[in-house]
């Protein structure tokens, strides 16, 4: 047994603190870490299933620009948020809805602080998916200040195999 008081106990003891301090400090850093563009599709599904328009706030950069479908374009954090703002409080259709991935989510990272996601997703009700409101959703995501954030969106009606 080494006795604590003597040099090679302090030198050990000492030795495993920093040993510890030095795994505290890693883990500090990977929390602290930026997040990862494959984390957008979780956040965008968390947001939209929270009802709460400022919860995509934090997705957008401030000029970004969202497709919804094909005939409409949103431009900017502001208008993005208070589109989802029109369709998530109230009597809006998207209220009764919830969504959720489908599949693992293709990142394509194009350079350090660009990239592209894809993935498809299901509107529910009631835990159920929405029969016809099959999407697949493309983003532009960008880096800035260490935090990922869609620059560009696009949600895309998905064309099923005919069943047969």
């Amino acid at each position: 047994m080494v006795d604590p008081a003597s040099d090679i106990g302090l030198g050990a003891c000492e030795m495993v603190r920093h040993m510890i301090c030095g795994v505290v400090a890693l883990s500090s850093a990977a929390i602290a870490a930026p997040r990862s563009p494959d984390m957008l599709p979780d956040r965008f599904v968390a947001a939209w299933n929270s009802h709460d328009p400022k919860a995509f706030e934090s997705l957008y950069t401030a000029d970004a620009v969202w497709v919804p479908v094909a005939e409409e374009r949103t431009e900017g954090r502001a208008a993005i948020t208070a589109a989802f703002a029109s369709i998530h409080t109230g009597k809006g259709w998207a209220t009764a809805t919830t969504i959720a991935r489908r599949d693992r989510p293709e990142v394509h990272v194009l350079t350090p602080n660009v990239a592209t996601i894809f993935f498809h997703m299901d509107f529910l009700k009631d835990g159920k998916p929405i029969a016809g409101l099959e999407r697949a959703m493309i983003l532009v995501a960008v880096r800035s200040r260490g935090e990922w954030r869609v620059a560009a969106g696009q949600l895309t009606k998905e064309t099923l195999a005919p069943e047969g």
